[in-house]
């Protein structure tokens, strides 16, 4: 079930703080911890609008220690309990029941366990009078006693949370052995990969079954599930057939990070706009970038292939996911790509230290097409393809955007036109194995007292598709030039070394968009205001507070104007081919 969040006109403070103050908003149970079995429960609603809330609860042990817990309550106005983090909640009627998560589970004497949901009402909202943990009354010590005290109310904002008060666990503790809880509530990202699918996975004979794939999984910032990075082989020995980049476990920015989320912000266009502006990314296309220790160099500009000599400024850690499909005709016409990033530099004078951590759907280049790539010519005129997904994506137009091949390419190689490749001291002919994709952005982020700026580069020297306007969806397959008269080059080479015309998404095919670079790229960012952030989910609207359909980002330090070179990687292998 996938909560959608109500549009309705939000109420005023006055009216929210009566409602809440009738409703009974905190209900506090305590006691002193003694041996033998006890509890007190805290129920709070934080936050509350028209026909629905949100509510933190807090359960103490004041007994011996339990390894697990099974929390019950009724609610006595017809309330439902629509989504919940940090638990499993199920409903019977009036009757509710929570059970731990599973790194949540065990309370020591005296501790705490706490976990949240969001919920509807119609009429009135009153607090639950009595709770029970695993079928013991929580009267605030040993023993049955009478039933709870009320406490002060709690107003909270007058408007729809859009990032749950209790944070989600970061990352998921049977990732890789285990489906998620019963109950969890799951993105639509995750949802993609449950089932077979085309956009999300579909597994060919003798690969990873759909379920296997499935537990591959993480909790986002939302407390739903979403899919994550996985290895291109099971441990059971099978494989997946796509890979998505660098563990992120080895990063020096894992523990504050996580594991990424595929298609969270997604995920909050969907709740928080209308249908005709969403966008869903396919699940093949999330790659992950993790690099430690890359040194900054002082007068480095990014124009040159290989990094200049030079004094070192600063040495930053990145951890960040991209999504860039290489496969597919969606790069044609779509320019927002979903970037996770995270990155902290420190200063070699000083070791002023600099963090960024911000999800966003970044544009690259401007919506409805593309420019020519590498092969012939970088950056050449504007090809309008047609309308985006969605079609009211922003434009970008400072970098050079999305360069990817055409048939201007293969007039060039054709016509023997040469190119200055950095690994040849004189120019080369094109062939196609030149036929590569260059994604370029500037991405900004201003206001709230923030001055952000990162313009990336996502380089994929392997594609397996070309545009080609004669062909159905405008989609041409790389391998299939190899076959031609056309000069082929070493990719060509290696298809044709099969002693058969290879099939676009055929193992062997070298055309399968997993020899790619990341460069973080220049990146500035002055903050006079607060770390925390929020914005759309294009990284425009910054504010210091949250607002609906908002996504909380931290910016941290000072740093002027300088470029971050991040890492190449081939990530060919373990059964890895197209779409990929």
């Amino acid at each position: 079930m996938r909560l959608h969040r109500p549009r309705s006109r939000l109420w005023s403070a006055v009216t929210m703080a009566a409602v809440v103050a009738a409703s009974g908003a905190a209900v506090v149970i305590a006691g002193p911890a003694v041996a033998a079995a006890g509890c007190g429960v805290t129920y709070t609603v934080s936050t509350q609008w028209q026909g629905g809330f949100t509510a933190a609860v807090t359960i103490t042990n004041v007994g011996d220690p339990i390894s697990s817990w099974t929390l019950t309550w009724s609610y006595d106005a017809g309330q439902r309990v629509t989504q919940a983090w940090n638990s499993t909640v199920s409903q019977s009627g009036s009757q509710v029941t929570a059970r731990n998560a599973s790194y949540n589970g065990s309370i020591a004497t005296g501790a705490s366990a706490s976990f949240g949901f969001n919920g509807s009402w119609n009429g009135s909202n009153p607090a639950p009078t009595s709770f029970a943990v695993n079928g013991t009354a929580c009267t605030g010590a040993p023993g049955p006693t009478t039933g709870p005290t009320t406490g002060p109310p709690t107003t909270g904002p007058t408007s729809p949370p859009t990032v749950p008060p209790t944070s989600a666990p970061p990352g998921n503790p049977t990732w890789g052995a285990g489906l998620p809880p019963a109950g969890a509530e799951t993105s639509r990202a995750y949802d993609l990969i449950a089932t077979a699918s085309d956009k999300g996975y579909q597994p060919r004979s003798g690969e990873c079954s759909v379920e296997v794939h499935a537990r591959y999984w993480t909790y986002g910032p939302d407390g739903k599930v979403y899919p994550t990075w996985h290895p291109t082989r099971d441990p059971s020995g099978c494989t997946f057939g796509h890979e998505h980049g660098d563990d992120p476990r080895p990063s020096d920015l894992y523990s504050t990070a996580g594991r990424p989320a595929f298609g969270y912000t997604s995920e909050v266009m969907m709740e928080n706009m209308a249908e005709q502006s969403h966008r869903h990314e396919d699940h093949v296309g999330h790659k992950v970038l993790t690099v430690n220790n890359v040194n900054v160099i002082q007068g480095d500009n990014g124009t040159s292939f290989f990094p200049p000599q030079g004094t070192t400024i600063a040495v930053c850690d990145v951890l960040l996911k991209f999504h860039q499909g290489t496969h597919s005709p969606d790069a044609f016409t779509n320019n927002i790509h979903e970037l996770i990033f995270n990155q902290r530099c420190t200063a070699s004078n000083g070791g002023q230290v600099t963090e960024a951590r911000f999800s966003a759907l970044i544009p690259l280049g401007r919506a409805g097409g593309f420019s020519p790539s590498e092969c012939p010519g970088f950056g050449g005129a504007f090809i309008n393809v047609g309308p985006p997904v969605p079609a009211d994506s922003p434009s970008e137009t400072r970098s050079l955007g999305r360069l990817i091949t055409e048939p201007g390419c293969i007039q060039a190689i054709r016509e023997g036109r040469t190119h200055n490749d950095p690994l040849y001291p004189n120019p080369v002919p094109f062939t196609v194995s030149d036929m590569d994709d260059f994604w370029f952005s500037d991405f900004q982020i201003t206001g709230s007292g923030l001055s952000f700026r990162l313009a990336p580069l996502f380089y994929v020297v392997n594609p397996s598709r070309y545009y080609d306007p004669s062909k159905p969806n405008n989609l041409g397959r790389i391998v299939d030039l190899c076959y031609t008269n056309l000069a082929g080059g070493d990719y060509c080479n290696q298809a044709r070394q099969a002693g058969q015309n290879l099939a676009w998404d055929d193992p062997r095919s070298p055309f399968k968009g997993t020899l790619r670079e990341f460069r973080p790229g220049t990146f500035s960012m002055q903050n006079s205001g607060s770390t925390t952030v929020y914005t759309d989910v294009y990284g425009r609207n910054a504010s210091s507070t949250p607002f609906a359909g908002s996504i909380r980002q931290y910016f941290s330090g000072n740093q002027s104007t300088m470029y971050v070179r991040g890492a190449t990687r081939d990530y060919a292998g373990n059964g890895v081919h197209a779409p990929n």
